[in-house]
């Protein structure tokens, strides 16, 4: 691969350096993914490294699949044996081969926000208190606070720790939601860290193994990375590892939930004679929005000094507009979205609009609703969260951990079953009682003993019986897992039960085929992975990744906005003590504002064609007086109107808007402006082994027509071709079956074009 084509300067020395340690600073839009993907390419091509023998940490599960994906055209037949997941997700992979270490099944749980959620009102009603009580949500906000920091409730003197109002409360229901949550055989996704780090620190043997599996490690916005986080990656390193991290401390926006941006700034001092390398020029934005933000950015004191650069063009000048008040500001830039729409040929999927906080959306939501233009509100419900999908999913969890209480009590009467509260309490403490889950009982001879009405108690067993069927025919692994679920969910009667309780305008069946949809998308993808697989990628998605389909602009913080690109960027709301936020800025002072500086950096470089940047003058409840610009325009060199003009012109002003450089304010007329082997020996010593290969038959290509071959189904002829990887064979003597195109069970007797 001739890499000094495919690669700029800068990016090739990244890619091609031969240093143990290198730090890359990767400015906004400088091609830092492509850098990472080319960098495992030339290990793999030119370093002739194992593929098994690399690690590579993202921070999202869009990262990561973006990496798999580009992996897979640059090196497609090693691409399946690289590790690229988020730290969660390596956590996860990790602890299902150590699980024994902490006294867990490999098959545990994962809880979800949600499902802490429901877990602490547990917890509260055991200790006395309501769900509803104030102290159960602190409870709950100790508990991940204290996760955060590394702790947990034996690392915990009361009145030692955050200045919550009820702290010996919150240690009583941190340390009764640690025991439910170890009883169920679950872990949250703090533990799937915190457990890891333990084992490595406490087994040297375990250590030493997993040391020995990796040479190379690279991670990803590094700049985001927490104290934990390092820790683990220090101690996956042997000494001649190599450790090759990327990121930009000006794009450091998360140390509120523990980032430490000191663990960038000072690689080097760590590691000394680690190589840094600076990739500067720019792919995304013009150069208008690149002075810009380079002049902003340049007013924090803490980061690496670069300016970045694009040989893209100037581009269009940057256009801000002060005005009276938040309506007339949203007017402004709705006016300006038409104008873009008209042009961009009624495309909205090109827009955002950015804000410092939530709370700001309001009058922008208001007049994108008057003017009937499509939106998402980035942040609000997404697909994995709809109660319809996280209820077939709690079936699928318990499938999978029969321990896993949390999902019974959430689909125990999904679809009805007559089982009331009382009905529930009864299971309860029949299953506390003889030391065993809620399902287990419901699955055992003792379930019509504890006081049950016949009816519920034979919807129950019915609701066992279908499960222990689906989860037969799983160990099975004959039909392809997505026909096998369906199956189960088509014989619970979810389906006609969601279609009987839909309210108006919700397609609740429509999400439960998306599910499988999902489902078959993830087979297409990892064609050798098991149901197990499957549901702990769905436990371990990004809550931050996805923006809603369809043709519509999307609102978002800028928090959120991080990772993408848009042509068209509004900014709004750039007031003095609303971004910078106020609160921010006098919680953490000087490095309040400097955080607060690069979340303004970043949504500046967001934009790809052009920025729009805007503010109002009302009077603020929040600060008590009225609204100032914000610090950042000055900053920035940006320049606003006289505080008296008020156009909402903006876009559409003068013909001369369109072209040049530099920056303009609006104006008018008046002012100008995974694996499921373990993959070691079990052996004190370090081994290295390499990973087990997949088994599967050598059948290329399936056509409808085609005459199969199944060692117990017998012969069939395929009569649909549902993807790549899954096909439909109506069977002689088995009728119709959904399978895996590659089965090692499965063969081709006859092609439709003649014998195989």
């Amino acid at each position: 691969m001739d890499y000094s084509s495919l690669l700029n300067e800068a990016q090739l020395a990244a890619v091609s350096t031969t240093a143990q340690y290198v730090r890359v600073i990767a400015g906004a839009g400088s091609g830092k993914t492509r850098v990472l993907t080319y960098r495992i390419s030339y290990l793999i091509g030119e370093k002739h490294i194992n593929p098994w023998r690399i690690l590579a940490i993202t921070f999202t599960n869009k990262a990561a699949n973006e990496m798999k994906a580009r992996a897979g055209k640059i090196v497609p037949d090693q691409s399946a044996a690289i590790h690229i997941s988020t730290f969660h997700g390596f956590c996860n992979y990790f602890l299902r081969f150590e699980h024994d270490a902490i006294g867990y099944p490999s098959g545990f749980s994962i809880l979800d926000e949600e499902d802490q959620k429901s877990l602490v009102g547990n917890v509260a009603v055991a200790l006395g208190f309501k769900k509803s009580d104030p102290v159960t949500k602190e409870a709950l906000s100790f508990i991940r606070e204290a996760k955060g920091k590394g702790k947990y409730p034996q690392d915990i003197r009361p009145g030692t720790m955050f200045g919550y109002g009820h702290p010996k409360d919150d240690l009583k229901f941190f340390e009764e939601y640690e025991k439910q949550k170890q009883a169920m055989w679950c872990l949250d996704f703090d533990d799937l860290l915190l457990q890891c780090l333990y084992i490595l620190e406490t087994y040297d043997e375990i250590r030493q193994k997993w040391q020995t599996r990796y040479d190379h490690i690279l991670v990803d916005e590094f700049q985001d990375t927490n104290d934990i986080q390092y820790k683990l990656i220090q101690l996956l390193m042997s000494p001649t590892a190599s450790l090759y991290v990327v990121g930009d401390p000006d794009q450091t926006i998360y140390t509120w939930r523990g980032a430490n941006q000191d663990l960038i700034l000072n690689f080097n001092k760590c590691f000394p004679g680690a190589q840094q390398i600076i990739l500067d020029r720019n792919y995304r934005s013009t150069q208008t929005i690149l002075d810009a933000a380079n002049k902003l950015i340049a007013h924090n004191k803490k980061r690496i000094p670069k300016d970045l650069y694009t040989k893209e063009g100037t581009g269009a000048p940057i256009q801000v507009k002060q005005a009276r008040d938040p309506a007339e500001e949203a007017k402004w830039v709705c006016n300006n979205i038409d104008h873009i729409v008209k042009e961009n040929g009624g495309d909205y999927t090109q827009i955002a609009i950015l804000y410092r906080s939530n709370y700001l959306s309001r009058p922008f939501e208001a007049e994108l609703a008057a003017r009937g233009v499509p939106y998402t509100l980035y942040g609000g419900q997404r697909f994995y969260e709809r109660t319809e999908v996280k209820d077939v999913l709690a079936y699928f969890h318990l499938l999978v951990n029969p321990q896993d209480d949390i999902s019974f009590e959430r689909i125990c009467n999904v679809p009805r079953r007559g089982l009331g509260s009382s009905s529930l309490d009864l299971l309860k403490k029949a299953a506390r009682e003889r030391g065993i889950s809620e399902f287990q009982l419901i699955s055992s001879d003792d379930l019509d003993t504890i006081g049950l009405k016949p009816s519920v108690a034979g919807s129950l067993k019915k609701m066992s019986t279908i499960m222990a069927d689906t989860n037969q025919q799983l160990q099975e692994n004959l039909e392809v897992y997505s026909s096998v679920l369906r199956k189960m969910v088509t014989d619970l009667g979810l389906y006609d039960f969601y279609a009987q309780n839909a309210e108006i305008d919700e397609d609740r069946v429509g999400n439960i085929n998306s599910l499988f949809d999902d489902v078959i998308h993830f087979i297409d993808l990892n064609p050798t992975s098991s149901f197990a697989e499957y549901l702990q990628n769905v436990s371990l998605l990004s809550s931050g990744n996805k923006i809603n389909g369809g043709n519509c602009l999307s609102l978002m913080t800028v928090h959120a906005a991080k990772g993408l690109e848009f042509p068209y960027v509004f900014i709004v709301g750039l007031s003095e003590n609303v971004f910078p936020n106020s609160r921010a800025c006098m919680e953490s002072g000087e490095s309040g504002l400097e955080e607060e500086r690069r979340a303004a950096y970043v949504a500046f470089t967001r934009a790809k064609k052009e920025l729009f940047l805007s503010c109002n003058s009302a009077y603020s409840h929040l600060t008590d007086s009225t609204l100032l610009p914000s610090r950042f325009f000055a900053e920035a060199g940006i320049k606003l109107p006289s505080p008296s003009a008020f156009s909402t012109w903006g876009r559409m002003g003068s013909p001369s808007a369109r072209f040049g450089g530099g920056f303009r304010s609006s104006s008018n007329s008046l002012f100008d402006d995974g694996d499921n082997a373990d993959p070691f020996a079990q052996s004190a010593r370090p081994v290295q082994v390499e990973p087990e290969k997949p088994q599967h038959n050598d059948v290329g290509e399936w056509h409808v027509g085609d005459i199969a071959h199944h060692e117990k189904f017998g012969d069939g002829k395929v009569i649909q071709v549902i993807s790549s990887t899954i096909i439909v064979v109506d069977f002689e003597n088995a009728g119709r079956k959904t399978l895996q195109s590659t089965h090692p069970l499965l063969s081709r007797k006859v092609s439709k074009g003649g014998y195989a």
